[in-house]
């Protein structure tokens, strides 16, 4: 576990893992298992940080714990269909969903997640949180659709490259923010706050993860890499690069070339400067709720991401 992300908050995320826990007993048997493994191999729960860190002052309540829960099941469930969809053996170090039960299984088990994730939404009182789930879940789901559509399709634009990222990574990010801050009772200008961070902090982090599958190997990543080029995904450094020196970067990249080699210095440089723009962005969004809980635990999310970052750029 990530403790300085984390530190601060170790009660949200004890009680968080034993209500996820619980949820175990409400799947059928056959699928309690699968449940099990997910659950294993926690990463960082951003989702649910983003959500106590939102929501942040004062103790954790169930409500906050529940809908911390909710969003990292949206999550999990999209983790699982994105294993199949990429043909993705491991992640966080584990074989998945996809490897271990095959692809049919996989994806009936994600949209189980899914579906018990916006069960426990429906039980709050408010409509609100079901809505945003919902469209968190639905907005997720059509980026997926439209990278599925785009995928082998050479001639997509930077445009909608970031509407894509924006769907199918920001909206959960922006959710989990909602959620959070709404959970705790925040008046509505700190939600609107945290939810604008939320929706850059999204971005940056789609843009970093593209980043990881093509300069990390997966020893380090703990999950399959370099499916994006191989399964005809484009991602920022490739339009960019392509529109640079053109399209032959992207026959190169899918035979497996190095993408070190295949792109140039320009465009790493680039890329890099495109996902600190989107951090400073998240910090600019927080400027009206300086003084409350809630940057202090956010912010520390932005450094983090601006850390691994400066660790993975390539050196010139």
């Amino acid at each position: 576990m990530p403790t300085t992300l984390h530190a601060g908050l170790d009660a949200h995320f004890g009680a968080l893992e034993a209500f996820l826990r619980e949820q175990e007993a409400a799947f059928e048997p056959e699928v309690r298992p699968m449940v099990r493994e997910v659950l294993a191999h926690p990463g960082k729960r951003l989702r649910p940080l983003l959500a106590f860190a939102s929501g942040a002052g004062g103790t954790p309540t169930l409500a906050l714990i529940r809908g911390a829960a909710i969003v990292e099941l949206v999550h999990l469930a999209t983790l699982v269909h994105d294993d199949v969809l990429d043909g993705a053996d491991t992640r966080h170090g584990a074989d998945t969903p996809n490897q271990t039960h095959g692809a049919h299984a996989a994806v009936l088990f994600g949209d189980a997640l899914f579906a018990h994730a916006l069960m426990l939404a429906a039980e709050y009182t408010t409509p609100e949180l079901c809505r945003i789930v919902a469209r968190a879940s639905r907005e997720v789901c059509s980026g997926e659709v439209c990278q599925t559509f785009s995928r082998g399709n050479d001639g997509i634009s930077l445009d909608d490259y970031y509407r894509h990222i924006r769907l199918k990574t920001a909206e959960l990010f922006e959710g989990a923010c909602r959620v959070g801050a709404l959970l705790a009772e925040r008046p509505a200008g700190h939600i609107e706050a945290c939810a604008r961070f939320g929706r850059h902090l999204g971005i940056a982090y789609q843009i970093y993860d593209d980043l990881v599958d093509l300069l990390q190997d997966d020893t380090k990543a703990g999950k399959t890499l370099g499916t994006d080029a191989a399964s005809g995904k484009l991602t920022l450094p490739m339009l960019l690069e392509r529109d640079r020196s053109g399209p032959g970067v992207l026959v190169a990249l899918r035979r497996g070339d190095e993408p070190r080699a295949c792109i140039s210095a320009e465009t790493w440089r680039e890329s890099f400067r495109r996902l600190d723009a989107e951090i400073a962005s998240a910090e600019q969004a927080l400027r009206p709720i300086e003084g409350s809980p809630s940057p202090f635990f956010l912010l520390r999310l932005t450094a983090f991401l601006r850390e691994a970052a400066a660790r993975l750029a390539p050196q010139a």
